[in-house]
């Protein structure tokens, strides 16, 4: 597909027709999901599941505006792998109610002196980080998640969740050499 001919179905697209993302989805929907089965070891059902997300968010990134003429092709199949291993991993991910540490005996008990630890240093991080920590641990919300609900940035995110758990270490260790 030449660029002009891309830019009049984008134009197209924006209108009303679907004649863009049709010509896409049947020119490379099967080599897509061919890719991600061959590539990642996928089986066909969720390689496909894959492979239509990331064509309606490819899609939907055509009508906001995102995706400029390139390499459509490479750009449908990145996003394709990268929508199979979201799914992957949420399949995979095992909540920590279900999950038994071998290590740790059912009948033994931590130390108090532990939690009352963990509590003096919580207790001197700011609200921001109380919340951001709790959120992360203790609900298991993703920081995305968290981030979109105050508009912050995935990777600011992350950088204030490591600030946070940092600020709670060096809590605690101050809080063991005052004893």
């Amino acid at each position: 597909m030449t660029e002009s001919a891309f830019a009049e179905l984008k134009e197209q697209l924006l209108e009303g027709s679907e004649k863009l993302f049709e010509h896409i989805f049947l020119v490379h929907f099967k080599d897509c999901q061919q890719y991600v089965m061959q590539q990642d070891d996928a089986p066909y059902e969720v390689a496909y599941d894959a492979t239509m997300d990331a064509f309606l968010t490819f899609r939907q990134r055509i009508v906001d505006g995102k995706v400029a003429y390139g390499n459509l092709r490479y750009l449908l199949t990145r996003m394709a792998r990268q929508h199979y291993y979201k799914r992957a991993k949420k399949e995979s991910t095992v909540g920590l109610d279900l999950v038994s540490d071998p290590s740790v005996a059912p009948d033994v008990k931590f130390e108090p002196s532990l939690y009352d630890l963990l509590g003096r240093g919580w207790k001197t991080l700011t609200k921001e980080c109380r919340e951001l920590l709790r959120a992360f641990y203790y609900q298991g919300r993703a920081l995305k998640d968290i981030g979109a609900e105050t508009g912050t940035k995935p990777d600011t995110m992350r950088k204030k969740k490591q600030r946070c758990q940092d600020q709670l270490k060096t809590a605690c260790l101050a809080s063991t050499q005052g004893q």
